[in-house]
């Protein structure tokens, strides 16, 4: 195992202040005014203080320059006598390499010698003007690998990522890529140059390219790409069960870049947190709204609502007093042997009034209604048993709904299976009285079978009838998917 670390940043003491911030820096990050109720009347003011940054040629460096009480004033940056940035305002024709943030830390990407100065001077422009200066210091030493465009590449997903390797050793060594920790297979064409097209937030990370030069510690260097993307908003459950009095939670899983806004809003009127009954929680990814004692004017639709600079994004979520949606769990042949009991659970919060089991052979358009009893749940917990008689040899689906106070809730998932027939003859079997007629006595045996592959239970065990009749079971793989076959064995004299 080959393991390569970062080198010094000098071995003659020469501090070196050009490290990338991490990935996920916020560079929206500005001084919180709320700390004081008197800031509104505070004079403006630089909190930053000078710094003197002494910079690798190619790397980047960041010069910061946060500021407080400037609502109404405006902040420049200039270099020497050229001016780069007027408040958000790009100055410099290089405004792809020098770049202001929103918090006014000014960027330069890919530094050179011509970036060196002692006057990078940041200024709230009042009278008379605060100003701080920096000194940056970009030394010629040409590292083995020059990364391209710069250490920290930004892109929207969507468009094409080119980052590249170029180095100065001889001969040309081959340029080995890892996303991460992960090796990305250029066998085939390797290069010292990465281009991946329509970028998603999973091209985001880190990017490692290792100068494979034969020797135990190979020059490597890092990119840090950032992909920025409209919010993409899962639902941990879209439809959630409660109950009243029940504390409820709805969850969403919000992925965006830059950081976006959650908001919930139910009837398009926002969601405000109401101290013992209503909690917003925010614990990126997860947003939750939590309701501590729920009413019945509570239930409903909800909207979890995203917003970042890309885009607004929205996940509807339901919270319902009716029954959660059944789920199967078992099912066996009957004791007639000529039909099979399903099994179900669900929860519900309030008593169940009313069950419906509706099956039909596949492809038909109308369904078999039946309406399985009704009994007591344990707590919130409900459990449906009812048999289903009368099968042919065919592929069956059923499906389960259950009601209480609040309606119906949402079908269950069709639940498949099939049966068959399949009839055995044995020898003729001719006794030592046989008349001319040539009368025969003929052994068959009939097979039922029911398969599935709708869930995945334990086998029913084998259980044994009178002596004319067995039922056994069977379990085989069914389209990678475990399967219950319930065979059952009947013996009769034609």
């Amino acid at each position: 195992v080959s393991a390569w670390c970062k080198p010094a940043k000098s071995a003659e003491g020469e501090d070196y202040n050009d490290d990338d911030p991490p990935v996920d820096y916020n560079d929206g990050d500005t001084v919180d005014d709320d700390d004081d109720p008197g800031t509104s009347e505070e004079p403006p003011q630089i909190v930053s203080k000078a710094e003197i940054i002494r910079a690798r040629n190619g790397s980047t460096i960041w010069l910061h320059c946060l500021v407080k009480n400037t609502d109404n004033l405006a902040v420049t940056w200039k270099r020497n006598d050229e001016n780069l940035y007027y408040d958000s305002i790009a100055m410099t024709q290089d405004k792809n390499r020098i770049v202001r943030l929103p918090n006014n830390t000014l960027v330069i990407h890919n530094v050179t010698v011509n970036d060196t100065s002692d006057d990078y001077e940041c200024s709230i422009l009042q009278n008379p003007p605060i100003t701080i200066k920096h000194k940056v210091v970009v030394d010629t030493y040409n590292p083995p690998i020059r990364v391209i465009p710069g250490k920290r590449v930004e892109v929207n997903a969507g468009e094409t990522l080119n980052i590249g390797c170029e180095t100065t050793i001889r001969p040309a060594p081959e340029i080995k890529w890892y996303h991460e920790t992960v090796r990305i297979r250029n066998d085939e064409t390797p290069s010292s140059h990465l281009t991946i097209h329509n970028v998603t937030r999973h091209d985001s990370g880190h990017y490692h390219c290792l100068a494979e030069d034969g020797s135990q510690k190979p020059p490597l260097e890092v990119i840090a790409v950032v992909v920025n993307y409209a919010p993409e908003i899962e639902a941990k459950k879209e439809s959630v069960h409660t109950g009243l009095g029940v504390e409820s939670e709805l969850t969403c899983i919000v992925h965006a870049h830059p950081a976006a806004r959650v908001r919930w809003y139910r009837d398009g009127k926002e969601v405000v947190p109401e101290t013992g009954r209503i909690e917003v929680k925010s614990e990126r990814p997860r947003y939750t709204l939590k309701i501590m004692h729920t009413k019945q004017k509570d239930l409903g639709k909800y909207t979890c609502v995203a917003e970042n600079r890309m885009k607004r994004s929205e996940k509807d979520l339901s919270l319902t007093g009716a029954p959660s949606q059944a789920v199967i769990f078992g099912s066996e042949v009957t004791k007639t042997d000529r039909g099979l009991m399903l099994k179900w659970r669900l929860q519900s919060y309030s008593p169940i009034t009313e069950y419906k089991l509706e099956y039909r052979p596949t492809g038909a358009t109308e369904w078999i209604t039946l309406k399985p009893p009704v009994t007591n749940g344990k707590g919130n917990q409900f459990i449906v048993k009812h048999e289903i008689e009368g099968l042919q040899p065919e592929s069956y689906e059923a499906i389960l709904l259950a009601r209480n106070e609040f309606g119906w809730s949402q079908p269950s998932k069709p639940y498949t299976f099939t049966t068959e027939y399949i009839v055995e003859e044995a020898e003729n079997v001719k006794g030592p009285s046989a008349d001319v007629s040539g009368a025969t006595l003929t052994m068959a045996t009939l097979f039922l079978v029911v398969s599935s592959c709708a869930f995945t239970s334990n086998l029913l065990q084998p259980k044994r009838t009178p002596a004319d009749a067995m039922v056994g079971l069977v379990k085989k793989e069914c389209l990678g998917e475990p399967c219950i076959n319930s065979v059952l064995y009947l013996k009769r004299n034609n």
